[in-house]
């Protein structure tokens, strides 16, 4: 597979390009490479019950919606496909100057592997005051 590149911000790109996703069957595809520990920490959703991620994209998707990330977290050269339930939507105008996106609510045992890998790296940053994608 490809990687597609998803913009988080108009300063700092995860990986060079512009928002897509792939269709396969009934769930679509997102890759999403993470450059650094900042763009994770402002997707990251810790407060969902199995964990999850906020992805920047214009494309629109459903509450409840079925759909794949395929993850690579900074300084790992592997990705981990994550799949998922679409529970946050930041729509085009969204409050508060949030970008528009979808979180996503880990819903198998990869995102348990990938929650867990997640808070070891922003295992410092747990009283940031830094702004996020979401809350």
């Amino acid at each position: 597979m490809s990687s597609i590149n998803i913009t988080l911000d108009d300063s700092s790109v995860l990986d060079g390009g512009s928002t897509m996703a792939l269709e396969t069957g009934k769930a679509s595809v997102i890759p999403v490479r993470f450059k650094n520990l900042d763009q994770l920490y402002k997707s990251y959703m810790p407060f969902l019950r199995n964990g999850g991620l906020f992805v920047p994209t214009r494309r629109r998707y459903l509450m409840g919606q079925e759909i794949m990330i395929v993850v690579q977290l900074p300084g790992e050269d592997q990705s981990l496909s994550v799949a998922g339930i679409v529970s946050w939507v930041n729509t085009e105008n969204a409050t508060g100057h949030k970008k528009q996106g979808v979180g996503v609510e880990f819903s198998d045992g990869n995102g348990i592997s990938l929650r867990a890998k997640i808070d070891a790296l922003l295992n410092d940053r747990t009283d940031s005051e830094m702004p996020t994608y979401t809350l």
